[in-house]
């Protein structure tokens, strides 16, 4: 039975020049980030490209980690995610983050299952475009990322009371527009 690595095992064998290594941190999160990208940009294409620019940026820069045991790489890789997309929103002033989630097709195989998995998603979606950016990367960050408050508040720059404060505020805000879409 093989035992599998830990980050941190794996970090200090990437910083030794094990390609191999890296390649298995690849693996692990290239889902992560993939996800993270996919629901702030128009084109899959575009979030693989910029998830592959996130691990470009992890390769260059993981020399710089402390792989000892309170390491979280995930969160580090989310972070540089996060930068990339600030810095390429900065630049581009691409404003349309949730557009590519509402063209995902369902994965139901039932086509009136498949129809009103589309139907939530579509609205739950159209939901999340409505929020501020700062209360919608909490949303995806607790919600679909599942990160912890702790690693929400480390993403963002602020404390776990605050992370809780404006999930609050996104919940209801995001409650109260998908009651009116009912009404």
């Amino acid at each position: 039975m093989r035992v599998e690595p830990t980050d941190a095992e794996l970090v200090r064998r990437s910083q030794a020049g094990d390609a191999e290594a890296f390649g298995e941190l690849y693996e692990r999160y290239v889902d992560d980030v993939y996800r993270f990208f996919y629901y702030r940009v128009t084109q899959p294409a575009d979030a693989e490209d910029l998830t592959e620019a996130t691990f470009l940026r992890a390769w260059r820069s993981i020399g710089r980690v402390k792989a000892d045991a309170t390491l979280n790489f995930r969160a580090w890789l989310l972070r540089i995610a996060r930068n990339l997309w600030i810095d390429r929103h900065r630049t581009a002033r691409d404003e349309a983050p949730l557009d590519a989630a509402a063209s995902k097709p369902a994965a139901t195989p039932d086509p009136e299952d498949a129809l009103l998995a589309s139907e939530a998603h579509d609205d739950l979606t159209r939901a999340l475009a409505q929020l501020p950016e700062r209360l919608r990367d909490v949303v995806l960050y607790r919600f679909v990322h599942g990160l912890s408050h702790r690693e929400t508040a480390a993403l963002l720059g602020v404390s776990e009371a605050h992370v809780r404060v404006l999930q609050h505020r996104a919940l209801q805000r995001l409650r109260q527009w998908l009651t009116a879409q009912e009404e």
